[in-house]
């Protein structure tokens, strides 16, 4: 009852805040100072007409790919350039996913300093973060501001997951927003958005096939369509894949051989997403389904990750220089959801979300941000067995969590002070407090961000289940960014990082009493360095990044440890050096090769169980585009991906040799074809 009327309070405020809500003027482009540009949102300028972008950018000295780039919300949720937020940036754009031919997630993300992939169990492929295993919570992933993450064991599943040819731009911060977004934070957010109606404007169709030498490797066909009338708009996407992750055949340590032709490898995956706006009132309805299936068994099972999420929320717009913008949202998940013989397990998660986010901006020199935020999280054991209960006894489990925030935003002519906390009060596992503060300025060309964060990692169900003594983890990072541009079209940056995760929180199995359990460790943490060159020109692009770590002095954890070399942590690269770009051979023509090298990884590898490490590995892509090709709008593209057939596998980043798990292949070279036509 208590919760009921928590929702219906915010559903109320809600409710008011659009009666109460006044017209809002029409957009005069000639009036606009610096700080209301930054405020307009990345789908607001691309309706602007060209001419309007071109005074914009003239006006602010700044070309108009830095224009459209300037909407950069993950790293404060007010709009800053990418040089000036207090967060370690990525931005990737749909043309550059267009462009690469980029099969998935992975594809993408995996060109992106510090990030890496590893195996974690039953098909599932998780994030590894500047050398840290991030799967379980560590890094928060947004779609269209739904949190993806699973809530049993708060884990996010990647590899022909995510629809890429739905994404309209991906923005990444690189480092921790616990002080924002809260508990999945920890080590950064991924904060992928989807194509609008406004960049849609139509129908848009496409479809991907592939092929591994021997076999099949993948079918999908999505359909995004947009359309804006006056103040209202609407955007609906689609999309169904299906194929197999691998043709090579794999062996796990009890000498068991799984063959992808008895599709062991296999997945399915359903998208649809459904966004619906009216002036400032803005609604969002997913669907999302996603079947790996997995290896360990007799006979090939499906693990079902299933999901559905909505949000509600509102801009008011008190003057024009404060905002109260209240939201209601909703997520229901079933993950890891297996129904075999040898294995059942079937929980279903639900959130309720009520908050209240406020902007004040009182001069271009000053703004203020913050909100509160109230949580009900509840539980369910769908299992039969009446026997099979949470640790409470009962098939029934909830937790509350209120939380409070704020950042100040301070800009002198020397620097640009960021001052921001976060509090979070959990009803089992107690509060949280993450405060952080930043210093950013650009100088013309040279830039620089100093920043400090504490963040924290929330306890999920499963975590409290199998420990009710588990308590949150706590970091502490320091980063440091140097930036300089060459000219109006390269860009050279260099960051510092220096990470220390307390209490860590970490899987572990009782072979003996045959049973898993979480305990906190004391703790974990990497430093290093990552250097990134950007050259971007109509003609062709260039992006070349290295990155760097080591855990030395750091890890205290036994399950992430390399026996032979304590600088380095299982499943990760100590060094990766990345290259992508493009060149446009005419003007309807482009060729995008990417390459991507990684160093020496360290693991069970063998089915002897003792650690050792894998060869360097050079992953070579390359895809050809032909837009407008016979006819306007439509697009073909050619894609081999992993040309030199390396057998490259995602090793698992966390166990002992109880649990381990044996490396999970990536598939041999692949041929694709991509179409896409837009009406």
């Amino acid at each position: 009852m208590k919760n009921f009327r928590i929702l219906t309070f915010f559903s109320l405020l809600l409710f008011l805040s659009i009666t109460l809500k006044a017209q809002t003027d029409s957009l005069n482009v000639k009036n606009l100072t610096r700080s209301e540009v930054l405020k307009l949102d990345y789908n607001q300028l691309l309706a602007l007409p060209f001419e309007d972008l071109l005074f914009i950018a003239n006006k602010l000295g700044v070309t108009i790919d830095e224009l459209l780039n300037m909407s950069m919300t993950v790293g404060s949720k007010t709009s800053l350039t990418p040089r000036e937020t207090p967060g370690i940036v990525s931005i990737i754009t749909s043309d550059e996913i267009r462009t690469s031919g980029s099969r998935d997630l992975i594809d993408i993300l995996q060109t992106v300093p510090g990030l890496n992939f590893g195996y974690d169990i039953d098909g599932v492929i998780g994030l590894i973060s500047r050398g840290n295993w991030a799967n379980e919570g560590k890094i928060l992933v947004l779609l269209d501001g739904q949190e993806t993450n699973e809530g049993m064991y708060t884990t996010s599943q990647f590899g022909n997951h995510f629809p890429v040819d739905q994404i309209e731009r991906i923005e990444i911060i690189r480092g921790p927003g616990s002080s924002l977004y809260g508990g999945y934070a920890e080590l950064g957010v991924i904060n992928i958005i989807t194509k609008s109606a406004y960049t849609i404007d139509g129908v848009e169709i496409y479809g991907t096939a592939g092929a591994f030498s021997d076999m099949l490797s993948r079918k999908s066909a999505g359909i995004n369509i947009g359309k804006s009338v006056n103040d209202f708009a609407v955007d609906f996407k689609t999309f169904y894949g299906t194929g197999t992750r691998t043709n090579i055949e794999f062996t796990d340590f009890w000498d068991d051989t799984y063959s992808p032709k008895d599709n062991h490898f296999d997945y399915q995956t359903v998208n649809m997403n459904l966004g619906v706006s009216y002036k400032d009132l803005e609604a969002r309805f997913i669907f999302d389904d996603f079947i790996p299936n997995a290896t360990g068994y007799e006979e090939a099972e499906r693990n079902r990750f299933h999901s559905l999420y909505g949000q509600i929320k509102y801009t008011i717009d008190i003057s024009d220089k404060f905002k109260i913008l209240p939201s209601v949202s909703y997520k229901n998940q079933i993950p890891f959801w297996f129904a075999t013989d040898d294995w059942y397990y079937k929980k279903s998660y639900s959130k309720i979300n009520g908050a209240i986010d406020l902007i004040y901006q009182p001069t271009e020199k000053f703004d203020i941000i913050g909100g509160v935020n109230h949580k009900y999280e509840y539980a369910e054991d769908l299992d039969s067995d009446p026997d099979v209960t949470f640790y409470n006894g009962k098939k029934e489990i909830s937790y509350n969590t209120s939380s409070v925030y704020f950042q100040g935003t301070y800009k002198t002519k020397l620097v640009n002070i960021f001052l921001g906390a976060r509090f979070d009060n959990h009803s089992e596992v107690g509060s949280n407090f993450s405060p952080r503060i930043g210093l950013t300025k650009v100088y013309s060309n040279f830039h620089y961000k100093l920043l400090y964060s504490n963040a924290f990692r929330t306890p999920s169900f499963e975590n409290i289940n199998l420990n009710q003594d588990i308590k949150s983890e706590k970091t502490n990072v320091l980063e440091l960014e140097l930036g300089y541009k060459l000219n109006d079209n390269m860009f050279i940056t260099s960051n510092l990082f220096y990470i220390v995760i307390n209490d860590p929180i970490v899987y572990r199995w009782d072979s003996e009493s045959d049973e898993e359990f979480y305990e906190n460790y004391d703790k974990t943490g990497t430093q290093g360095a990552e250097i990134q060159y950007i050259a971007k020109y109509t003609k062709w692009s260039l992006d070349l990044s290295y990155s760097y770590y080591s855990a030395k002095n750091l890890n205290m954890v036994i399950p992430y440890s390399v026996d032979v070399d304590n600088n380095i942590l299982k499943g990760s690269p100590q060094n990766k050096l990345t290259l992508k770009g493009f060149y446009n051979i005419t003007q309807n023509i482009s060729i995008a090769p990417s390459f991507v090298y990684f160093g020496k990884r360290y693991g069970f590898i063998e089915n002897n169980l003792e650690q050792t490490y894998t060869d360097p590995s050079l992953q070579i892509n390359a895809f050809l585009l032909f837009k407008n090709l016979g006819f306007k709008n439509f697009d073909l593209g050619i894609g081999v991906y992993n040309i030199l057939n390396n057998d490259f596998r995602y090793i698992q980043p966390y166990g002992d040799y109880d649990i381990a798990e044996a490396p999970y292949p990536a598939g041999a070279r692949e041929f694709t074809i991509k179409l896409n036509y837009k009406f």
